[in-house]
């Protein structure tokens, strides 16, 4: 009776997994480059996907948000940040995401108290977030212990945010002269923290003294009292080891709670940029978030 039964239930267990897998994208021959269209809150929205080649359907893989800094694009972050080619030799999915503005020129994301369009109208940037998770979800075998963010300047401003409200879903956040300017942030568990920043950087200071007159209305929190704030947050203990290497200062804060770490890279001489010759960022970036998936 049960060698009878057993093609049957083969059967009918093949077809539950193809059932499964309907909607979701089959293993990817080239490169996928697209832009992905979407509405939040009655406002339209998009980003581009970008899915290395040889990812299947049913593989498992990190996925990492980009954000672009204010007045930028996805397509800015994408060639700033060079994190296609970590993407093609590392097997992960990238997003660069827009954000909003009076025009293209003008794009930015509500970090907190940061940044013009998209703080002065409250956009839901947190919600246009969790559903282009969702729908890369949907499409892809998301490993949900490896979703990561990086951005530059209002983009890392961001990603703090996401670290407070979607800690839950978010592994690691990579702020790149960035700040921390979220003063409602409750994290629900621990996230790791990697800030890179220049010393001298005259957009967003490192030392929070703003001397821009056309960001008069922006209040920075210094690099090192937010980094602080996330390693009390990851029970970190209360003194961090520091290096030097030529001109880059690094500060670790570890080991933190669940595995975390909150560690700082301060770079002399280096202005409002992604460090790329006195700092691989995205390299290092990656290899952090490599270092720090949820538990």
């Amino acid at each position: 009776m049960k060698q009878k039964t057993a093609p049957f239930l083969l059967a009918v267990s093949a077809l539950l997994a193809a059932s499964l897998a309907c909607g979701r994208s089959a293993a990817t021959e080239q490169p996928s480059d697209s832009l992905v269209t979407t509405t939040v809150g009655g406002l339209e929205r998009t980003y581009e996907l970008y899915v290395p080649a040889g990812i299947a359907a049913d593989e498992e893989v990190p996925l990492v948000f980009v954000f672009h800094g204010y007045g930028g694009n996805a397509q800015a972050a994408r060639l700033i940040s060079g994190f296609n080619r970590l993407a093609d030799n590392n097997h992960f999915i990238v997003v660069y995401p827009n954000g909003t503005g009076e025009s293209q020129d003008t794009l930015s994301w509500n970090g907190g108290r940061c940044c013009f369009y998209a703080r002065d109208n409250n956009i839901d940037d947190v919600g246009f977030v969790r559903q282009a998770v969702e729908e890369i979800e949907a499409q892809y075998s998301i490993d949900a212990q490896r979703i990561y963010a990086t951005g530059m300047s209002n983009g890392g401003i961001f990603s703090y945010r996401l670290a407070c409200e979607m800690a839950d879903t978010f592994a690691a956040v990579a702020p790149v002269a960035g700040s921390f300017l979220f003063e409602a942030c409750q994290p629900s568990e621990p996230v790791s923290i990697l800030h890179i920043h220049g010393l001298d950087d005259d957009v967003v200071p490192y030392d929070g003294v703003n001397l821009i007159p056309e960001l008069a209305g922006v209040d920075f929190t210094p690099i090192e009292e937010g980094v602080a704030f996330w390693a009390g947050q990851d029970e970190c203990p209360p003194a961090p080891e520091m290096s030097q290497d030529g001109n880059v200062m690094h500060i670790v804060y570890a080991p933190c709670a669940d595995e975390t770490a909150v560690e700082l890279y301060a770079l002399d001489g280096v202005g409002h940029t992604w460090p790329f010759v006195e700092l691989q960022s995205s390299r290092v970036i990656w290899e952090f978030f490599t270092a720090h998936p949820k538990p």
